[in-house]
């Protein structure tokens, strides 16, 4: 048998399992994917051209760290994650401009305030 389940409190209405049903399981944590390796993903998976790969991979990271400093990004729907750069690659742009426009279509859409999108917009 093979479960996973997100962080609770990390993702709304994730709550702790309880200790009990935990014990039947070995528990594994795995931490972020490294950037190369993710690089080599979105390549591999959608057909990303190295160069987009490379530059989305650039801007999750940035987007993370502007998060951690401002917490534009909090909330249940708010992170960044490697689902969002796959959702984005497998929008096949065909340059760089339209894969600006892909990207904030993407993420800029979940985000309520101007302000934000406006940081989002400029990220990009």
């Amino acid at each position: 048998l093979f479960a996973t389940q997100n962080p609770s409190g990390v993702y709304g209405g994730r709550k702790p399992l309880s200790r009990a049903f935990r014990n039947r399981f070995v528990e594994i944590h795995m931490g972020d994917i490294p950037s190369d390796e993710l690089v080599t993903i979105l390549e591999k998976r959608s057909g990303c051209p190295p160069s987009h790969a490379k530059v989305l991979v650039k801007i999750m990271t940035s987007l993370r760290q502007r998060r951690s400093k401002s917490g534009v990004f909090l909330g249940k729907d708010g992170l960044i994650t490697p689902r969002d750069l796959l959702r984005w690659a497998e929008r096949r742009a065909g340059s760089k401009t339209e894969l600006a426009e892909e990207g904030f279509m993407l993420l800029g859409e979940r985000l309520r305030g101007v302000s934000e999108r406006e940081l989002v917009r400029t990220e990009i």
